[in-house]
């Protein structure tokens, strides 16, 4: 029998055009920007380091990097090519960033129904007016609720298509100076936490940044009731993107998330709860506050009286500007890992990263409320806590064997000895060579142009392991897209 829920983009369809915008302007394009314009933003994104006598290997490069992303086929004989140019990694990791396509934009809502890797993208993408693609914006990602679409009768396209115009259009108008995403909801699988869920937020999120220029420093995730639930739970499997999150009127009250919290220490959580709220209890949000203070990470928490579940515009409006206030540190000092999970995307936060636990325990399955498929957790958790100190890091570990560490030029001089000390013992001393191949494998891993670290460190501590700086492909298992 078929369910009552409901997919929304089966009821929007593959013909759905663009919203807003005249047909002639496209939001892909194989058109390639002015070699001019790509020069300036060379000179903006690598500031000292543009060496204008450079520019024509420059583009040239950048040309290969297009290629590595567009033909996965062919990565191995690029990665040649782009090695044989001589530029430095850490050169080629800051411009990797730029996309030769990004396509000029009027302002307005488009809806994007498109193909990424093994992924199916829906979502609507809200362009500010004024939209400059020769600067990098900031990037709102706002959660709808199901609310909406489960009225009788059912929404039918056009109905559904005028909902998000609407909303899109609202939050343009309290995010002038931003890019918006408003993903499109699948009602059987929400936002998560099932694979497929999470990735209806995280795919899309990777696919504007190849159509428009999204400041990575600056990506933020808005959530009210069940899409608060969701982004506390994005935020904690996928830290390193996000700035920072505002979650109205919700939490993430699982074990298996609650073990994440630590992940947020580079992460602005921004909660509000109202104490009259009859229909998700304001102690969901008292209890992941107190947690994350215990565990001293910042939080701002808002708790208001006799306002009920739904946020007045003046909350609404505090919470973003909170929210907005935050830029993140792209290769912050303090980086901070705990999980229960062995998908490799989910060991990884900025610049650390746990590849071997050393006793998980027994694997426990857990079948998705609502969602497709199901999850595995395993009861001893592990934990990597690290901070560096110019050439210097020194990480605590609890339940690790295998551990990796991400760096690049803006992080450590890289022509002087790293030296790595992990719960109070050396375990590497040495030059870490810059490495183009290991740079590129890693924007596919974590999505491109979102960080890039050009040396990497692998150390082993399980007993009588030697330490190394050797490439691994391990990182690549699980790639973001």
């Amino acid at each position: 029998m078929r369910t009552a829920l409901f997919t929304l983009a089966l009821i929007l369809g593959r013909s759905l055009p663009l919203l807003a915008q005249p047909a002639e302007t496209p939001l892909k394009t194989d058109v390639e920007m002015p070699r001019a314009q790509l020069v300036q933003l060379y000179q903006r994104e690598l500031g000292p380091l543009f060496n204008p006598a450079q520019s024509d290997a420059l583009y040239a490069a950048h040309k290969l990097i297009e290629q590595y992303f567009a033909q996965p086929d062919k990565r191995k004989d690029l990665t040649k090519s782009i090695e044989a140019t001589g530029i430095d990694p850490n050169v080629l990791g800051r411009i990797t960033r730029i996309r030769m396509h990004w396509p000029e934009l009027k302002g307005g809502v488009y809806y994007v129904n498109e193909k990424l890797g093994p992924h199916n993208v829906h979502y609507f993408l809200g362009v500010p007016k004024g939209y400059d693609r020769m600067k990098s914006w900031p990037l709102v990602i706002k959660l709808p609720t199901a609310d909406a679409f489960v009225t009788e009768p059912r929404p039918d396209a056009e109905q559904v298509k005028r909902i998000y115009v609407s909303w899109m259009t609202e939050e343009l108008t309290k995010h002038a100076d931003a890019i918006v995403i408003m993903p499109l909801l699948n009602l059987d699988e929400l936002w998560g936490p099932s694979y497929a869920g999470m990735n209806s937020v995280i795919q899309p999120m990777h696919h504007a940044a190849d159509r428009v220029n999204i400041d990575p420093a600056r990506v933020y995730l808005i959530g009210h009731s069940m899409s608060a639930h969701a982004t506390w739970n994005l935020a904690l499997h996928y830290p390193t993107y996000f700035a920072s999150i505002c979650a109205m009127a919700g939490s993430a009250g699982a074990e298996w998330q609650r073990v994440r919290l630590m992940n947020l220490r580079n992460v602005l959580p921004v909660v509000w709860h109202d104490t009259k709220d009859e229909v998700i209890k304001v102690d969901g949000s008292r209890r992941i506050v107190r947690a994350l203070r215990t565990l001293k990470i910042q939080v701002e928490y808002d708790e208001t009286k006799e306002l009920g579940h739904v946020p007045p515009e003046r909350v609404v409006a505090a919470c973003y500007e909170r929210m907005r206030g935050k830029a993140r540190e792209l290769y912050p000092k303090t980086v901070a890992l705990q999980s229960n999970r062995l998908d490799t995307l989910f060991n990884r936060n900025d610049w650390i990263q746990v590849y071997q636990p050393t006793k998980t325990g027994d694997e426990r399955r857990l079948l998705f409320r609502h969602g497709s498929g199901f999850m595995v957790i395993y009861p001893n958790s592990w934990k990597l806590e690290a901070t560096r100190d110019k050439n210097r890091i020194d990480a605590t570990t609890i339940n690790v064997d295998v551990m990796r560490i991400y760096l690049n030029d803006q992080m450590v001089d890289l022509s002087k000895p790293v030296t790595v000390n992990v719960n109070k013992r050396g375990k590497f001393e040495a030059i870490v060579k810059p490495s183009t191949e290991e740079m590129l494998k890693d924007q596919v891993f974590l999505g491109r142009g979102w960080r890039y670290y050009t040396a990497v460190i692998d150390i082993d501590l399980a007993p009588a392991a030697t330490p190394s700086a050797r490439p691994s492909t391990r990182a690549t298992t699980t790639g973001a897209r």
